[in-house]
């Protein structure tokens, strides 16, 4: 196939206002949005769900659905139309994300100032949702990663990359302007929630309108939208036309076994990174109590809002560890030693459970500070050990196709660390209730 005939496959993006870069800093944005809102807001859910350990069980709901929703999309995305599956995938998390706040609200048995009874059919219905947005989540991450890929143009990850490190710093910062808008800050007052939740809504409604600017493949001579293998092996397309590009794009010089050997070292590190964080984060973290008296003064209000800024210091740290990782480089890391900070961060566990279980075993407010100190710090080095684990993993073989299989096998560790870090948190909690 002639060089001008990849070109034409690919098509266009539309309106030279939007642009492929922004374009796809938006998408990235969205791969991330609903996560991040809920993530910011869950000390919401846990004050209207009491007694079902909210945190831990929707966080590890969710894990587990991404889990299903990726590996599923590894193995059928390939018969799927593109742009339906988007514009569900977005659909979905529109709804879920009203929904999950609506339940909140409008289900529990009782609600007073203080004292909230939720109903079991509402917390249920809640963490159904928590469920669905999980798998929408995933297979809407799969579609606009492999669509990324297949362009050939780096740039256009870079830029996913910097849309899901936007999003995750605008939710703390709305959430905390919302509430001091609404006159009393301590408060999750319907107008803030709704507005809140409903940015996010409109996000993907935008997502959802902007799936006429995104790629698309000319349909000549064609009866089908264009497939998730099209899509992926566009970017596998050279002056001679293979027999199976999308076999290409994916197959090596050598087998399975080799490969993930050589990547070993690498998957070990990102699946250890994000197994610590989620461990402690967000459930421990969220159970932290405060010791400044302007949280404390405000009863359960003030925990809420405690670890409404417990959250977003994690989010704002962990983007500013994923775009300097240069620095741990500079301290001597290298693909080798990258195991030791990685491992060290497994002192973070007892730290976390010490801090909830010991509320007050340094004098105020300083274990409020160190608490804060901490937290900094464990995001900072998520962010670096994640992202240099992920820039090494491929770097460990040398042919191309070997390198597009080790992108998979470290994306398939960072998944499966969520998901384990996720069922694990439940025994943080053990001799607590």
């Amino acid at each position: 196939m002639a060089a001008g005939g990849v070109d034409e496959l690919r098509g266009s993006f539309g309106p030279p206002i939007l642009g492929s870069v922004p374009l796809f800093v938006i998408l990235g944005i969205l791969t991330l949005a609903a996560w991040n809102f809920y993530l910011t807001a869950v000390g919401f859910f846990e004050l209207w769900f009491p007694g079902h350990q909210w945190a831990f069980v929707a966080s590890m709901t969710y894990q587990a659905m991404n889990v299903v929703g990726t590996t599923t999309m590894v193995k059928v995305g390939q018969k799927i139309p593109f742009k339906p599956a988007y514009v569900m995938a977005l659909v979905l998390q529109l709804l879920m994300i009203l929904a999950m706040p609506m339940l909140a609200f409008w289900s529990p048995e009782e609600a007073n100032d203080d004292v909230v009874t939720p109903s079991t059919w509402g917390f249920a219905a809640a963490l159904a949702c928590c469920a669905v947005l999980g798998l929408a989540e995933s297979c809407f991450t799969s579609l606009i990663c492999g669509l990324a890929g297949s362009t050939g143009d780096p740039k256009l990850m870079g830029a996913i990359m910097t849309g899901q490190g936007i999003v995750g710093v605008v939710p703390p910062i709305l959430m905390l302007s919302l509430k001091f808008l609404s006159g009393d800050p301590m408060k999750w007052k319907y107008e803030v929630v709704f507005c809140f939740f409903g940015t996010c809504a409109a996000l993907q409604a935008l997502g959802v309108f902007l799936v006429r600017y995104v790629p698309t493949f000319h349909q000549e001579n064609r009866h089908a939208d264009a497939t998730m293998v099209e899509v992926v092996s566009i970017g596998s397309f050279n002056t001679s036309e293979p027999a199976d590009p999308a076999r290409q794009l994916i197959s090596g010089e050598r087998s399975f076994g080799p490969i993930l050997k050589d990547v070993m070292p690498q998957l070990v590190n990102v699946t250890m990174i994000f197994v610590v964080t989620f461990v402690v984060f967000p459930g421990v973290a969220a159970s932290w109590s405060p010791q400044l008296e302007f949280f404390v003064s405000k009863g359960a209000l003030g925990k809420d809002w405690y670890t409404t800024l417990v959250v977003g210091i994690f989010q704002i740290f962990d983007v500013v560890g994923r775009s300097t990782p240069k620095v741990l480089e500079k301290i001597g890391v290298s693909p080798k030693r990258l195991g030791i900070p990685v491992w060290l961060r497994l002192a973070f566990i007892p730290a976390f459970m010490l801090l909830q279980r010991r509320p007050n075993s340094i004098a105020a407010p300083w274990q409020d500070l160190l608490a804060f100190a901490v937290m900094a710090l464990f995001a900072l080095t998520n962010g670096w050990c994640s992202t240099l684990a992920m820039i090494y993993g491929p770097q460990q073989v040398t042919h191309p196709a070997e390198q597009h299989r080790a992108g998979v096998i470290m994306e398939l560790g960072l998944i499966l660390g969520i998901f384990a870090g996720s069922v694990l948190a439940l025994l943080t909690q053990l001799g607590l209730h």
